[in-house]
């Protein structure tokens, strides 16, 4: 029944709507038709709902998709709809805890991304059911001025109802596409269980589930083998009227919708002309069960031998195609009436048809594309050969784009002969750069010619008619020069044709229907007269004629130019099917970019011809007069197109970068070494032949550079949309771009032995990576004023963007013990993205970066257990005395990765002290049982009462033998925090002396600051304000708000983090209230002390003095051969231990400290007793005494306190009196 009366209504409509013209159906576009308006506004709607589940589509988290370690880890608590279906599983995720840390995780990661899922869902199903009323509504006669048939059959309405019905299909589709079904349902599950009970909780939640539940779409690899149901049963869930959707179909069946015929008059491109409609064809007949593709053979033959007789990829919707072999192949009467037309013969033909034509083509392109070949005449001139070139060309590059991406394996063997398939794609890449390129100069010419058509034509007009007035004068026999060529009759002639040529007008259809007719008879006339003997005699009024025949001529040509011609140019340069095909072309962009720095202007045309994509729904959204929609759909195709202008021109640093590591190879690119004052002319010469290859070579890669920089800059500004891309600024983004992933990548190379570490182990990994460091950069700036930037600063930039970020990173996986979304530093670049964990912690290391490998190597190679030192900047083995940390290897550290390098393992050190901190606190707060503590309580108030004597000395080393081995997790604590501590003070001191040495009064200014600042915030907490005097804050009219002073200490405690000034000993790494830490923690920490006090090194017993002269070498100078000799004091033994009791006890209140010194001051006043009632004089009492006086000194000092703080505990007298020996 389709092929009879709706199909005649339909043909009816056409014929109408061809005879009032294509622009007869105005009225609905109008701002009084309420009908269009709707229409309009439903379509722009619908745009923006595209654009935004593209954008919800690229923003999804990987968990969610199904995909990535994340989902691996996630899995269990991010279910699909099954979990309504099974009793108690939501019960059973909030009663395990495993599963509630994971839930947590899962909130945090998935919650707002599930809310833009429903948002969007949302708003699909508004757009459908809006939809489906305003048609029930136009059924139902609700506008009074149009019904049904009347809207269908005009012009603009039917346009208008067939994309906004094919709009449902399309965005269903999309949906299906770039949202499965699984990831829709965990979404929903995700945004049900974070929402429900909040004010976030929806009603129409039911009803959203129904709808957008699993389509069960199969594998792209199993759509060909599908059953029926998919997809028209997914569109079953939004119907649309029958009779609607009949009509539609009929419409694009039969007819022309958007009248494309006048843009493609040859036949051979009627499939080409008919393609924008058949895209909406192919979504129409998914809709009413596809009913029509199922049993329909008579209306399938007609659609497939109209639309598709040789195109079967079709694109259906802002650039994605489907191929018909595969999404029709359930259908027995589409099946059929493709298998008629598509065979592999007749793909054969079709093929060697269009590469014959675009070779042809590409003759005439590079003709024309000549340099001065166009011209603004020889475009008015040569208008429909120029439009014919490029509608040959156009055609057949969107044959050879679309059709070879099939997936039917017959087909796939036909387009994709070994050997074949990429010399034509290259071919067919710079045909459409040069079509493009033509296009773009075309316009270019022709927008200048249609704007002053006006001026020109009178212009023209007015110099023919002055050459007739002109010969009409000569043969009046009144010029002056020549009396004797009077001709009344000429005369009489010339003055008709000068009136018949003022009369001339193109003001009305009828006037310009004519004009071509009455100025050819002009010309015949001009052309005959030449013939009379006193005309054909005299050069000079031939010249006349002829100039007077030119400018006639023009004049036709004028009048033809008017904005037909750039509609139609609009229409065949379309490249919105591409948007995806396009894709699998960037590496033969790159090749082209690499093989021809000129390909850039023709890249930036094809970029330009591929932003056609905005035109269909920001058409609708214009006419809508929706900025919002506008804004929302522009921004979105503008960035995707901006990105892949990036991306295809991200290959000229990419060569750049390899030339500069070439360059970097090659020791010309170095300075050479000191030469001598007088030199052998022999040596000389060797050396000069010696670098000259590589000089030569140098040479050459800094000449391909400033070529491939060149091309970047003669190529002008590009408006894409509605972003506009500069040349120059895409060139410095993308040498940013490729400097950060240079940066990376060797930095990622850093690695260390993962068995026992020695200095070498260490120093050759750095001593390497400083190498390739400082060879890449000198590269760098050695071309870098071809490139047109600073590469120093450039350089500092992306190598401190890219450390601060991986010690984000860093930070988070320590501190969370799970891995952070990148995006969640601000330091992250989606551009530029740096891979944490890199290449190397990839591969089973548990570090994630070179922070982490760095912070673990300097830990295990400065072990307390195997080495000894730290508090004066070295540290030595302990068996050997052998230096394995000191001045040289850290300097080697900071030459590998710079100042941000060394802040960052400093940071990360800390992060680790912090750790050790709670540690140590945890230990020591569990060492003694509540029961316990009373007795403990007991006998130190005992030897406080008996403080000085023998006994006070045998009570205190009683309780300390209680704690016995429970004191080692605190011991292990505090000496791996003093550990951290020391190491951080040592990477400061380097910092310290980098910045004094590359600016010095830039450090000095930023430490001037830090103390002001500093005793600023101290002054702040103690002093009031004087009334009497004015504050800043009264002539800036606002208060001092807490707010802005500590966000300006916080920039400068930041600002001095680089060049090293601040303590890390004298830093708080925990808020630790008063009352939270235990009141016998003072008392722990001093019978920790005590028992566990360490011994002289073995080295050092033979010495009687050195207690305070530190390390005393016994050969001279600093040597790391494995024979060095050293004498280790006390304090290097004990510099963790020391280290770690200072740092912890800086983050508790000075009374700790003091209450640890009173029972310590006790325990000393002991050991004078003992050792003066001991029979050998109290040797090893003395040993004891000066071993703890000395580490309570050190202590003290780290602390910021004098040494003579321990005389409110002991009598300063005992201090200066004690014996050393």
């Amino acid at each position: 029944d389709l092929q009879h009366p709706l199909l005649e209504v339909a043909r009816a409509g056409l014929a109408r709507s061809a005879m009032e013209g294509a622009s007869s159906g105005a009225s609905l576009l109008s701002e009084s038709d309420d009908c269009g308006r709707v229409l309009l506004r439903l379509l722009s709607r619908g745009h923006a709902v595209a654009a935004e589940l593209q954008r919800v589509a690229d923003a999804l988290p990987p968990a969610l998709a199904g995909e990535g370690p994340e989902f691996a880890r996630l899995g269990p608590v991010l279910k699909d709809f099954s979990v309504f279906r099974s009793k108690g599983a939501v019960e059973r995720i909030a009663t395990t805890p495993e599963l509630v840390e994971l839930d947590e995780e899962s909130r945090e990661l998935h919650l707002q991304p599930a809310k833009r899922v429903f948002r969007l869902l949302a708003a699909i199903r508004k757009y459908a059911s809006d939809l489906r009323r305003f048609l029930d509504d136009l059924e139902s006669g609700v506008f009074v001025s149009h019904n049904l048939e009347e809207v269908i059959c005009d012009a603009d309405g039917a346009q208008l109802v067939s994309e906004a019905v094919a709009l449902v299909g399309s965005l269903l589709l999309l949906l299906d596409e770039r949202l499965p079904g699984p990831a829709r349902e965990r979404a929903l599950v995700v945004f049900y269980r974070f929402t429900v009970g909040t004010n976030d909780e929806a009603e129409e939640y039911p009803d959203i589930c129904r709808l957008f539940s699993s389509a069960n779409r199969p594998a792209d690899a199993d759509l060909a083998c599908r059953p029926l149901g998919y997809p028209e049963n997914f569109f079953a869930r939004f119907p649309m009227p029958r009779e609607v959707i009949r009509m539609v179909v009929g419409h694009l069946q039969a007819g022309d919708v958007y009248g494309a015929a006048k843009h493609y008059p040859l036949p051979q491109h009627r499939s080409h002309s008919l393609a924008a409609q058949a895209g909406l064809l192919y979504c129409v007949l998914f809709f009413d069960g596809a009913q029509i593709l199922q049993s329909d053979n008579a209306a399938m033959r007609e659609i497939v031998n109209r639309h598709f007789g040789d195109t079967w990829v079709v694109a259906y919707a802002l650039g994605f195609t489907a191929d018909l072999l595969t999404m029709w192949s359930p259908y027995p009467a589409a099946r059929q009436a493709l298998a008629a037309a598509i065979t592999p013969t007749s793909v054969r033909q079709l093929q060697e048809q269009h590469l014959e034509r675009l070779a042809a083509t590409r003759q005439q392109l590079a003709e024309h594309l000549k340099e001065g070949a166009l011209t603004e005449e020889v475009v008015a001139q040569k208008t429909s050969q120029l439009l014919s070139c490029l509608r040959q060309a156009n055609t057949s590059i969107r044959w050879l784009l679309l059709q070879p991406t099939t997936s039917d394996p017959k087909l796939q063997a036909v387009l994709h002969r070994p050997g074949h398939s990429q010399s034509v794609k290259e071919d067919l890449l710079e045909a459409l750069v040069d079509t493009a390129l033509l296009e773009d100069r075309v316009r270019s010419l022709l927008g200048p010619l249609v704007a002053r058509r006006d001026a020109d034509w009178a212009e023209l007009k007015a110099a023919a008619s002055q050459c007739m007035d002109d010969l009409a004068l000569y043969f009046s026999g009144d010029h002056a020069l020549r009396r004797n060529v009077k001709n009344k009759e000429l005369e009489e002639w010339f003055r008709g044709l000068q009136q018949r040529i003022d009369n001339l007008s193109y003001s009305t259809q009828e006037e310009t229907l004519g004009l071509s007719r009455k100025v050819s008879q002009l010309c015949r006339a001009l052309e005959e007269v030449e013939g009379f003997y006193e005309i054909s005699q005299q050069p000079q009024i031939l010249h006349f004629l002829a100039d007077a025949r030119s400018r006639l001529q023009r004049m036709v040509r004028t009048v033809s130019l008017s904005e037909d011609t750039f509609r139609t140019i609009t229409a065949v340069a379309d490249l919105s099917y591409a948007w995806k095909a396009l894709g699998a072309y960037q590496q033969t962009m790159h090749a082209l970019l690499a093989k021809s720095t000129g390909s850039v202007k023709g890249l930036r045309a094809l970029f330009l011809k591929l932003a056609s994509i905005l035109e269909a729904p920001l058409r609708r959204i214009r006419q809508a007069g929706n900025t919002a929609h506008e804004e929302l759909v522009s921004s979105y195709y503008s960035l995707r197109l901006e990105d892949f202008m990036r991306s295809v021109l991200q290959e000229i640093p990419r060569v750049i970068f390899r030339l500069l590591g070439q360059i970097s190879e090659q020791d010309a690119a170095r300075p050479p070494e000191p030469l001598a004052a007088r030199l052998p002319v022999d040596e000389l010469w060797a050396y000069v032949q010696r670098s000259e290859d590589a000089r030569h070579k140098v040479t050459l890669h800094t000449q391909r550079i400033a070529q491939l920089v060149l091309g970047m800059r003669e190529a002008d500004v590009t408006v894409l949309g509605a972003v506009r891309v500069e040349p120059v600024s895409v060139l410095v983004e993308g040498l940013r771009r490729e400097l950060a992933n240079r940066i990376a990548a060797l930095l990622a190379g850093l690695t260390f032995p993962v068995r026992t570490l020695s200095r070498r182990d260490v120093a050759a990994p750095l001593e390497t990576l400083a190498s390739k460091v400082d060879a890449l950069r000198k590269a760098f700036e050695h071309v870098q004023d071809y490139l047109g930037v600073s590469a120093l600063r450039l350089w500092h930039q992306e190598l401190g963007r890219s450390v601060r970020f991986l010690l984000h990173m860093e930070q988070h996986a320590l501190l969370r013990r799970r891995l952070p979304r990148a995006a969640s530093s601000c330091f992250h670049d989606p551009d530029v993205p740096i891979a944490f964990p890199d290449s190397s912690g990839s591969r089973g290391s548990s570090s994630g970066s070179f922070i982490s490998r760095t912070a673990v190597a300097l830990v295990a190679l400065t072990d307390p257990k195997a080495a000894m030192g730290g508090l004066q900047g070295e540290w030595r083995c302990i068996t050997t005395g052998e230096l394995i940390l000191d001045s040289v290897l850290l300097e080697s550290m900071h030459s590998a990765f710079g100042p941000f390098g060394i802040a960052a393992l400093s940071r990360y050190l800390g992060l680790r002290a912090a750790r050790y901190a709670k540690e140590a606190l945890v230990a020591a707060s569990g060492m003694l049982p509540s029961d316990s503590r009373g007795q403990l309580t007991e006998a130190l108030a005992q030897a406080r009462s008996v403080s000085g004597t023998k006994e006070a000395a045998r009570i205190l080393r009683s309780a300390a033998q209680r704690l016995g081995s429970s004191a080692r997790p605190l011991l292990d604590a505090l000496t791996s925090l003093g550990q951290h501590q020391l190491l951080r003070r040592r990477l400061h001191g380097v910092q310290q002396l980098h910045a004094r040495l590359d600016a010095p009064l830039m450090a000095d200014a930023l430490k001037a600051l830090d103390e002001a600042s500093l005793l600023d915030a101290v002054e702040m907490a103690v002093e009031a304000g004087d009334a009497q005097l004015d504050s800043i804050w009264d002539f800036v009219g606002d208060g001092p708000t807490t707010d802005v002073i500590s966000s300006f200490h916080t920039r400068v405690a930041v600002a001095v983090e680089l060049p090293g000034f601040g303590n890390p000993l004298r830093q708080m790494y925990l808020s630790i209230p008063p009352e939270s830490t235990p009141p016998v923690l003072s008392t722990i920490l001093a019978l920790t002390l005590i028992s566990n006090m360490p011994a002289v090194p073995r080295k050092q017993e033979s010495s009687s003095r050195g207690l305070l002269r530190g390390i005393r070498k016994s050969s001279g100078g600093s040597s790391n051969s494995g024979n060095t000799q050293a004498e280790f004091s006390f304090l290097e033994a004990a510099a963790a231990l020391v280290a770690g009791l200072a740092s912890l006890l800086q983050q508790l209140p000075r009374a700790r400290c003091d209450a640890m010194l009173g029972l310590l001051g006790a325990w000393l006043g002991g050991l004078c007793a003992e050792a003066a009632e001991a029979k050998d004089g109290g040797r090893e009492s003395w040993s004891e005494g000066a071993r703890l006086l000395e580490l309570l000194g050190e202590m003290l000092e780290l602390l910021g306190l004098p040494r003579e703080h321990l005389a409110q505990f002991a009598p300063l007298g005992m201090l200066d009196l004690w014996p050393m020996d």
